[in-house]
């Protein structure tokens, strides 16, 4: 008997057990089926792998698929709570119109997102949707006050507290429960952080991780490169560690003058690793100084203590579950969300001493 309602079941190729249908102890049925649509950005991606414990609590037979863009589709793979991962392409939401859902939880306001939230057939739906104007809308009522923090700048810059996992547990009508980031690496993502430091054997210091880059879209989260250049003298000379500089193509040239300017103990662990091969160094790190970016994300996701640094965004919404601290000069203008500024204080208004002071606290 051909069990095509195992999750493992491929059809045009053997599943990973390699195994017939028949007496396999691997089959395990769908059960219910729950559709999770979050594409973007890659951070919230990872930060709402915390839902995930929830959902399975509130549906402990059920399935979760989930709805990505290919781009993020690597923070997923590993994970041991989604079943089956779904790139955001034309193939695979043809795919979708021909399966039905216990549930569908959109957590994406663009129209791509909200369209298909709206098309594919569950019983029930929460989060977001659109209407027949092509407008969007709440899926359920209780995801209201997620629609509101984008329309209504004061609740989300001054009168929020709650945290981007309080919300969509919220929105997705799922006990909250402080649940962490699910996310998990394999040795072979750690395989070139750790002949990296095979290499650099020496006396046993801390490690300290500075995730030195802004990301690609909000440029205002760039810590300056002369406030990492104090920080690196204060973290080798008083705290007696060790740097190592993290970052991808756009750190580049950063990096390598920070590394340059620095008098010994400080590392460049390269920019052109894959983005699990990334995570691998960020977890040997025994502490992670970031702004707010993935690299922040991954660091919280991996359990690392972290010191961030707010100046666009809004600090009330991140968790660093215990572990480290958050920044925030809290100048006038921020936050704000913009993507470029002239002045950008919110950043350099963070001094390079108050780093300092909590990376020696949070070890």
């Amino acid at each position: 008997m051909i069990r095509s309602d195992c999750v493992h079941f491929k059809g045009e190729t053997p599943c990973a057990f390699k195994r017939l249908c028949d007496g396999c102890p691997h089959v395990r049925p769908f059960g219910r089926k729950i559709l999770l649509i979050k594409r973007a950005a890659m951070g919230d991606v990872l930060r709402t792998t915390a839902l995930l414990p929830g959902l399975k609590r509130k549906y402990p037979d059920g399935s979760i698929f989930w709805v990505v863009d290919e781009e993020s589709v690597d923070l997923l793979r590993t994970n041991p709570l989604v079943d089956r991962i779904i790139p955001f392409t034309a193939e695979h939401l043809l795919q979708l119109a021909a399966e039905r859902f216990e549930a569908l939880i959109c957590l994406d306001k663009d129209r791509g997102a909200t369209a298909l939230a709206a098309n594919v057939e569950a019983r029930a739906k929460f989060g977001f949707g659109m209407n027949e104007h092509g407008n969007l809308v709440v899926l359920n009522p209780a995801a209201e006050y997620a629609l509101r923090l984008g329309i209504d700048d004061d609740l989300k810059f001054r009168r929020n507290t709650k945290t981007y996992q309080e919300i969509i547990a919220e929105a997705a009508e799922v006990g909250y429960r402080d649940d962490p980031y699910i996310f998990t690496l394999t040795d072979a993502d750690r395989r070139e952080a750790t002949e990296f430091f095979r290499k650099r054997r020496g006396a046993k210091r801390p490690r300290i991780g500075l995730n030195t880059g802004a990301g690609s879209k909000f440029e205002t989260k760039q810590w300056p490169a002369a406030h990492y250049r104090k920080l690196i003298r204060s973290l080798v000379r008083d705290l007696g560690a060790d740097v190592y500089l993290l970052g991808g193509g756009r750190e580049r040239a950063l990096n390598k003058s920070l590394e340059k300017a620095a008098a010994g103990r400080v590392f460049n662990t390269g920019n052109d690793h894959s983005l699990r091969q990334f995570a691998g160094f960020v977890e040997a790190m025994d502490l992670v100084v970031s702004s707010d970016t993935l690299g922040m994300h991954i660091a919280i996701a991996l359990a690392k203590p972290v010191v961030a640094l707010f100046g666009p965004t809004c600090p009330q919404e991140i968790t660093l579950y215990g572990r480290g601290a958050k920044l925030f000069a809290g100048v006038p203008c921020s936050p704000c969300y913009k993507q470029t500024c002239a002045d950008m204080a919110c950043m350099s208004d963070i001094t390079p001493a108050q780093v300092f002071a909590e990376v020696r606290k949070a070890l």
